[in-house]
């Protein structure tokens, strides 16, 4: 009789020592899920930092950049209104090819 309960309790022992090792391989998934959700975390932070670092440069690329556009062309157009400014009026002209306008 004693041959039966021995096997029983080697099973029994087997099934303890399969839930101690279940409890392990939970717990252990567990600390894993805990470190790759910090992984993630911290990954997204750096990436968050790192884009809105870029965004920061390139904005102001584009003002700096933006402005001298808006500025030469100011400057353009001025040095066009001096130009045409410092050009004398042919009157005749003018009347002659208004005349054929208006008369045509």
């Amino acid at each position: 009789m004693s041959e039966p309960n021995q096997e029983l309790e080697a099973l029994r022992h087997l099934l303890e020592i399969e839930k101690q090792a279940s409890v392990l391989v939970d717990s252990a998934e567990a600390e894993a899920e805990k470190i790759m959700s910090k992984s993630h975390a911290d990954y997204n932070a750096e990436y968050k930092s790192k884009a809105d670092a870029l965004a920061a440069q390139l904005d102001a690329e584009f003002k700096k950049n933006n402005e001298k556009i808006i500025q030469k062309h100011k400057d353009a157009l001025e040095d066009y209104k001096k130009e045409f400014a410092a050009r004398p009026l042919n009157k005749k002209a003018l009347f002659d090819v208004l005349d054929k306008l208006v008369l045509a």
